[in-house]
């Protein structure tokens, strides 16, 4: 009998009475298909419709958020950006120097329609357009909330 795993092109040893290495074995135990997913369809599946049934809405990737909001997941061992994954995927590649922006201003939303792609002024010029800049005393990371975000030190509970 081969001692190696059945998998085309796979070549690892496979362990004693049995066809698959161990890799293999546990990916066909986890989700039922030796096949693996791509990037693209790991990050279908945690898309949820911010209005159901309307296509046109934003699609919100549910999966991990970095703490500026952007959905992120692994790709050929990099970590991506979820909506540059999105644009790659559905209206090709993203030019040396350009930016993907979100027409919706929703950080997390990956519906290529909702995505256009801008230099690092056109972000700033979007941003300050939609009001979207930081001033005076509340220059912080709370955007055009202020103080008046749930996270602003003058909302937390002493302890």
């Amino acid at each position: 009998m081969d001692d190696r795993c059945c998998v085309y092109e796979c070549g690892k040893k496979a362990k004693e009475k049995d066809k698959y290495c161990s890799m293999h074995r546990a990916r066909l135990r986890r989700t039922g298909s030796l096949n693996k997913k791509t990037p693209f369809d790991r990050m279908m599946k945690r898309i949820v419709l911010k209005e159901k049934w309307n296509l046109m809405s934003c699609w919100e990737y549910i999966g991990y958020v970095n703490k500026l909001g952007y959905g992120r997941l692994r790709a050929n061992g990099k970590k991506v950006l979820a909506h540059r994954l999105s644009w790659k995927e559905h209206r090709g590649e993203i030019p040396k120097g350009l930016l993907v922006l979100h027409k919706c201003d929703n950080s997390c939303c990956v519906n290529p329609w909702h995505l256009f792609l801008g230099t690092q002024q056109d972000s700033i010029d979007d941003m300050v357009k939609k009001g979207r800049n930081r001033k005076g005393k509340d220059h912080h990371c709370y955007g055009k909330f202020g103080k008046e975000h749930p996270a602003h030190k003058s909302n937390r509970i002493a302890s």
